[in-house]
């Protein structure tokens, strides 16, 4: 019982094996939140799912993703023999801090994505490279916050302001840019 649990364990926090990359797992680990939150949203838009159930999924994976990685970031530290409580094969705070950020930008601007799926994707490439940007950065307090919280909620924590500043960037570039002639230039208007 306890090996399968440790499987889990170990499939949930590095999201799917993405942490398992040799070369930058926490940017793969991101990849891969965006590819899943693309095919889910689009599975979504495809069978009319009605918004109420959309966000209440999303919130329902984010939550659900922090509480079980608080819990468990310990037992995955102890099974790796590591003394670092953020070990970098842990990338589920990477896939949670993407979610916040896609669905933040994606909550204001759902018809975009029916209107225009090439500008949702732009705005959604570039909210994901403004997520690394931050997360691998960590300026100002996300710096402080993740030098200073060294427990499983600060291993989630400087990830989820990361998400929750680029998901409120994108929106406010997305404001001022969407009719720009950027979009006439590549043909996506």
């Amino acid at each position: 019982m306890k090996k399968k649990y440790s499987k889990l364990n170990e499939l949930i926090l590095t999201f799917f094996y993405c942490g398992k990359s040799k070369y930058a797992p926490g940017t793969v680990g991101s990849i891969g939140a965006l590819f899943l939150w693309i095919w889910i949203n689009d599975y979504f838009l495809s069978n009319s799912v009605p918004t109420i159930l959309q966000i209440s999924f999303w919130l329902l994976i984010i939550i659900g993703s922090c509480a079980y990685s608080i819990a468990n970031i310990r037992h995955y530290q102890i099974s790796k023999n590591s003394r670092d409580i953020d070990h970098k094969s842990i990338v589920i705070d990477e896939a949670v801090g993407i979610f916040i950020a896609l669905e933040i930008f994606n909550f204001t601007t759902r018809d975009l994505y029916v209107l225009n799926q090439a500008k949702f994707l732009i705005y959604v490439v570039f909210c994901t490279i403004l997520f690394r940007i931050l997360d691998i950065t960590k300026p100002s307090f996300i710096g402080t916050c993740d030098r200073k919280i060294k427990n499983p909620f600060g291993v989630m924590f400087d990830d989820i302001l990361c998400g929750i500043i680029s998901g409120i960037a994108t929106l406010i570039l997305y404001n001022f840019t969407a009719d720009s002639p950027f979009f006439k230039l590549i043909n996506c208007e």
